[in-house]
C-alpha cells in the first residue's frame, strides 16, 4: 500500500469517525492523513524525518520553500498538527465542524500533494 493509498483510507476513517460522532479521533485521522503524504513526497526527494515536527518542518523547507509547492499546502500540514494536538490533548473537545473542516483541510491537502507528484517538472528538482 502507497502512503498516498494510506492517507486516502485515513481521510475515509475519519469521515466514519464524525459521522459516528467521534470528533476528535476524525481530527487525528484526518492529521496522519496528511502526513503520510508528506512522508511520501519528502521519500520522493530521498529525505527522511523521524519525528512529526521534523516531517513538517523539512516539508515546509524542501517542499514547499525549495521545490516549489504552493505556500498554502505547507501551512494546511502546520494547522492539521495544530488541529490534532488541540482534539488530542487540548482542554478543548473538539466538535462535529472541528471535524469537518480537518477532514476538507486533509483532502486538499492529499490532493496537492498528489497533483505535484505528478508534475513532471516536479523530478528535476535536486535541492
Amino acid at each position: 500500500m502507497t502512503a498516498l493509498t494510506r492517507s486516502r483510507n485515513e481521510i475515509e476513517a475519519a469521515k466514519l469517525l464524525a459521522d459516528a460522532g467521534f470528533a476528535a479521533q476524525a481530527v487525528s485521522r484526518a492529521y496522519y492523513a496528511a502526513f503520510y503524504a508528506a512522508e511520501q513526497t519528502l521519500g520522493s526527494l530521498g529525505e527522511s524525518r523521524s519525528k512529526h515536527a521534523g516531517v513538517i518542518a523539512a516539508f515546509g523547507k524542501i517542499v514547499v520553500r525549495e521545490a516549489g509547492l504552493d505556500e498554502e499546502t505547507g501551512r494546511v500540514l502546520r494547522s492539521l498538527f495544530d488541529q490534532r494536538n488541540v482534539a488530542d490533548c487540548g482542554q478543548e473537545v473538539a466538535s462535529r465542524e472541528d471535524a469537518a473542516l480537518s477532514i476538507r483541510d486533509a483532502e486538499r491537502f492529499v490532493d496537492a500533494v498528489e497533483s505535484w507528484l505528478a508534475h513532471p517538472q516536479r523530478s528535476s528538482f535536486r535541492g
